[in-house]
């Protein structure tokens, strides 16, 4: 559910004086946004769901440090981003490819005719397969931008790193997932 900017300003704005409801507007416009990235992050329907927590449990502690500069969304995204990134470089996290949740992807594709989808479920069950192989920053700037179809300058905002070195994490990601298709 998209939420208009100004909605959200008086929303943020009674947030910060501890009214719970304008908050709840808060995380039900972008509760869905944040699992999307989790799980294709952490690809776990449970550990995403503890990402949607615990993210917005920070944005609730951390909504005084908001920038009105930087778009609330990748705020957002900067703080789940923050929070996968741990979850995947943690020695206790490891992806076990035969636990993976895969049943979500269809909702994670966008709508297309009967044949295209089964088409583009498969694929995307084996590139997000592969994506899982990737080192965390790798998965994290390749999800950003290719699942969530976000610029490059907005990856810079979110993941604090420059875009030289997101460009070159986008190049190993591809090159990485490319030779791996051309070998199946």
């Amino acid at each position: 559910m998209q939420i208009h900017p100004q909605t959200l300003q008086n929303c943020i704005e009674q947030s910060l004086k501890n009214d719970e409801k304008a908050f709840r507007t808060i995380v039900e416009s972008y509760q869905d946004m944040v699992y999307t990235l989790a799980f294709r992050l952490v690809c776990h329907q449970e550990e995403a769901k503890d990402v949607v927590q615990e993210t917005f449990i920070r944005v609730w502690l951390h909504l005084h440090r908001y920038r009105h500069d930087m778009k609330f969304s990748t705020w957002v995204y900067a703080i789940a981003t923050n929070i996968c990134l741990d979850k995947l470089k943690s020695k206790k996290y490891r992806f076990d490819l035969g636990k993976a949740d895969f049943t979500m992807i269809d909702q994670l594709i966008s709508e297309e005719k009967a044949d295209d989808k089964l088409l583009s479920s498969e694929m995307a069950e084996i590139i997000q397969a592969l994506t899982n192989e990737l080192r965390p920053k790798q998965k994290v700037v390749f999800a950003l931008r290719f699942f969530e179809d976000l610029e490059v300058e907005e990856i810079v905002k979110i993941t604090g790193m420059s875009a030289a070195k997101i460009k070159s994490n986008l190049f190993l990601a591809r090159k990485y997932i490319r030779e791996k298709l051309e070998r199946q």
